[in-house]
């Protein structure tokens, strides 16, 4: 009963506008307070407990780093140089500024970690480019917004860093095993954009020459060292992940503020603000939610789900549809970081019992968190490029359906060839 009412309650608080990391809070004070009516009290003292432990994780503390290291690439002007950079590598195959779009976004993936913060820069920068050179504003933000979910799922990934905290799996291991579903994620939006140019009436630009593609790479060779840095530090065990976060941010000062000296100090100090920010919110939001999933799974979430699932099948392929669709589902309406923290103590047990590996799970997981942030009725990166390209919301979910089934196809893949996920980190062996 307390488990509904629980639920019930987490519903009623969204629908009334409520910010979800209150409703977080909220719902579970009200169960305990209501537990003390019965003859199984739950104590209160849980309550700080859980939400003093939910923030308390080194791994915890590489989420501002990579946070800053994402605002000072951004502020010291890095995105428009790698714009020129993608312009000359990708700009001539068809599609053009469509094409850089992406290639900018993996690049951005391996800097940042967050798909909103992606959606942003790039979007910003680019879709007034991708109107003029003929895209529609629906589908220039369309593919911004879809390009942009590859950011957590290639690394560093915030969502990553909360699945290894919360399901005791090494984050290194996490952030290698995202490289080949982000890139495949990638390749699949661009073979989209490719086949659906001549339709869209996009011109195909002429090819620049070696000696002009050389030329845009030196400005480029710089800015593309940071993911190098960070993904190839934890590639080949120099470094941990948080290590490789403060790598990214000496790495960023010395870049825009040294060498570019496109850095003022008036931005640094912005960008330490909007760091705190970024930080405050999410460190609140998944301390609230390691309370909320506790007190769910106290109250036997696991055991009912477990019990639902394991009576449909024991087969793993039936049991990656049903977590597939619950973790969909539940994108659809909820953010990414209170699912996380939700139903990872939830579906791993199940996953293990089947034998399936965790590794693999936590990609799959994150990729369905990610479509979930570009598919109605929340959406919150369509609603972002939506603002961004000055253009109704619904002239952007109709561009963004066809690419919503494309990173679906991406899904079934990753989910049923686990090589996808695991085969760089065996190789690595990390």
């Amino acid at each position: 009963m307390e488990l509904v009412l629980l639920f019930l309650l987490l519903i009623i608080f969204i629908i009334l506008g409520m910010e979800i990391a209150y409703v977080l809070i909220v719902a579970p004070i009200i169960i305990i307070a209501l537990t003390h009516l019965g003859d199984l009290p739950i104590p209160f003292e849980v309550i700080p407990q859980y939400i003093y432990g939910g923030a308390d994780s080194f791994s915890f503390t590489a989420i501002p780093l990579f946070i800053l290291a994402g605002e000072l690439m951004n502020r010291g002007g890095i995105t428009i140089k790698l714009v020129e950079f993608a312009k000359k590598v990708v700009g001539y195959i068809r599609g053009g500024i469509g094409q850089v779009s992406v290639l900018i976004n993996v690049v951005m993936a391996g800097m940042s970690g967050s798909a909103v913060a992606d959606a942003t820069a790039t979007g910003a920068i680019l879709i007034p480019t991708m109107k003029e050179e003929g895209y529609t504003p629906g589908k220039s933000a369309a593919i911004i917004a879809a390009s942009s979910t590859i950011g957590p799922v290639i690394p560093p990934s915030i969502p990553l860093i909360i699945i290894g905290a919360t399901a005791g799996i090494s984050v290194g291991t996490l952030f290698i095993a995202g490289i080949i579903p982000g890139l495949l994620m990638g390749l699949a939006i661009m073979l989209y954009i490719f086949f659906t140019a001549k339709k869209d009436n996009i011109e195909k630009t002429e090819r620049p020459s070696i000696k002009e593609q050389v030329r845009a790479i030196r400005p480029a060779l710089l800015p593309l060292g940071m993911p190098i840095i960070i993904i190839g530090s934890i590639g080949f065990g120099i470094a941990s992940p948080t290590e490789s976060a403060v790598l990214g941010v000496l790495y960023a000062l010395v870049l825009t503020g040294l060498i570019y000296k496109d850095l003022s100090f008036a931005e640094l100090i912005t960008a330490l603000k909007d760091t705190a920010l970024s930080t405050g919110t999410l460190m609140i939001t998944i301390a609230a939610g390691m309370l909320f999933g506790w007190l769910a799974t106290y109250l036997n979430i696991g055991s009912v789900l477990n019990e639902f699932l394991l009576s449909i099948s024991t087969n793993p392929i039936v049991i990656l549809i049903f977590i597939n669709l619950i973790l969909l589902i539940l994108g659809m309406v909820l953010e990414t970081i209170p699912i996380i923290l939700l139903m990872v103590p939830v579906l791993f047990p199940i996953a293990l019992s089947v034998g399936i590996d965790p590794v693999h799970l936590s990609i799959i997981m994150v990729v369905n968190l990610m479509i979930g942030l570009i598919t109605p009725p929340v959406g919150l990166n369509l609603f972002i490029t939506s603002q961004i390209a000055k253009t109704p919301i619904i002239e952007v979910i109709k561009r963004a359906v066809p690419l919503i089934f494309i990173l679906l196809l991406v899904l079934l893949l990753i989910t049923y060839v686990p090589q996808i996920s695991l085969y760089l980190p065996t190789l690595l062996g990390v």
